[in-house]
């Protein structure tokens, strides 16, 4: 009885050692869960459901990955639309944090600046002579955003785009928000997120564009490594054009959306071919101009000629300049494109021809009444301008 005894409590001992083995290993994976990003809150998963469906369609060229330090070298942002700076070297202050953006024409600055409540804000100056004035706190901005940063005045000189936090309207961390300029109430009308692709739930800091040389960027830091902003290179269009929902799935929507292949957004690799041609000769001018004014030639009459937009004698005639220049790369863009479909219709079989020339067609007709648009611009802005000299 005693052995019978003793080997019974021997395999119950060993049970219960067995099973402590395996209540251990079944611990152990819990131990190394790592922690999981938060999800997006209730309320901006219903904000992005609701932009979804108007995600803009964009081409995105390409896509450079940078230390958030070092974002505004992504950007070769031409000298004509101004210049973007850290607000300590506008002010040759250290101590003061933001950045700030002086427009093309050297007499308008907006810039954010932290306060003694560690709340950024954004101010704009204008030029008084040569000095700048008093600065002026944006209201209407100020009270509605928080953390904001990356001002942008657009060459209309009434397009101001910003990045700041919004707890109503944002989807997570800080958002890109475009406002219109009111020039008779003297005031910025209700800013806007500008929704998908640029927004997301992680941190969107900037947007910056070159209107006239249909080439614009945004940064943020979706899918990055901490301290990283992704800047993306993309052609804006004149007139927004969403995705078309009904066409696809929705999987592939949220994929466009979120930019996860910018391959996805090339109409033909061609086109993209020569937009990433274009755009690293952006770069190269911009590297071998150093802050130099680029200038484009318009003949008034025929005995004057003007070589940039100072040469003009009011702001307005200076941004119809713009909407010319806008019009002429909008010419060339198309040529471009044009010549493009007419090489791959020259090798294309016979199927692929039809629908070749459909689009060959329209893109035909386009770029001859982009050519009457330039022609009635240019002739408005000549008489404006003799107008002025008039006086």
């Amino acid at each position: 009885m005693n052995i019978k005894y003793d080997m019974f409590l021997l395999l119950a001992l060993m049970g219960t050692a067995s099973a402590g083995a395996q209540n251990k290993k079944a611990a152990k994976p819990k131990a190394k869960t790592t922690a999981v990003k938060p999800a997006m809150s209730a309320h901006a998963k219903a904000l992005f459901d609701e932009m979804l469906p108007n995600t803009q369609k964009i081409f995105v060229i390409d896509s450079m990955v940078v230390s958030k330090d070092n974002i505004l070298e992504a950007i070769p942002l031409p000298a004509t639309y101004g210049r973007m700076e850290k607000t300590a070297d506008f002010f040759n202050n250290p101590a003061k944090e933001g950045y700030a953006f002086v427009n093309g024409f050297g007499n308008k600055c907006y810039y954010t600046e932290m306060g003694t409540d560690s709340i950024s804000r954004l101010y704009m100056q204008e030029k008084v002579g040569n000095e700048w004035g008093e600065p002026i706190p944006v209201k209407e901005i100020n009270e509605r955003f928080t953390d904001i940063s990356f001002p942008f005045m657009s060459s209309d000189g009434l397009t101001l785009y910003f990045s700041a936090k919004s707890e109503e309207e944002g989807l997570g961390k800080r958002d890109i928000y475009m406002t219109k300029y009111d020039a008779e109430e003297g005031k910025f009308l209700q800013a806007e997120n500008i929704g998908l692709p640029f927004n997301s739930m992680d941190d969107d800091v900037i947007y910056v564009e070159a209107d006239a040389d249909k080439m614009a960027w945004f940064g943020t830091s979706r899918r990055q490594s901490e301290g990283k902003i992704c800047v993306y290179a993309f052609v804006p269009s004149q007139q927004r054009q969403n995705y078309q929902k009904d066409e696809m799935t929705d999987a592939r929507l949220k994929s466009l959306a979120s930019l996860i292949r910018i391959r996805d957004t090339w109409t033909t690799p061609e086109i993209r071919d020569q937009e990433v041609n274009r755009l690293a000769a952006m770069k190269e001018k911009a590297k071998s101009s150093k802050g130099a004014t680029e200038n484009a030639d318009f003949i008034v009459n025929d005995n004057l000629t003007y070589h940039s937009a100072q040469d003009f004698r009011s702001d307005e005639t200076r941004r119809t300049y713009y909407d010319v220049i806008r019009l002429r790369n909008d010419i060339k863009s198309k040529e471009n494109s044009l010549e493009a479909l007419r090489d791959k219709y020259h090798y294309a079989s016979a199927s692929e021809r039809n629908k070749l020339a459909r689009q060959i067609m329209s893109l035909e007709e386009k770029t001859e009444q982009t050519l009457r648009d330039l022609k009635t611009l240019s002739d408005n802005l000549r008489r404006a301008e003799m107008q002025l000299i008039r006086r």
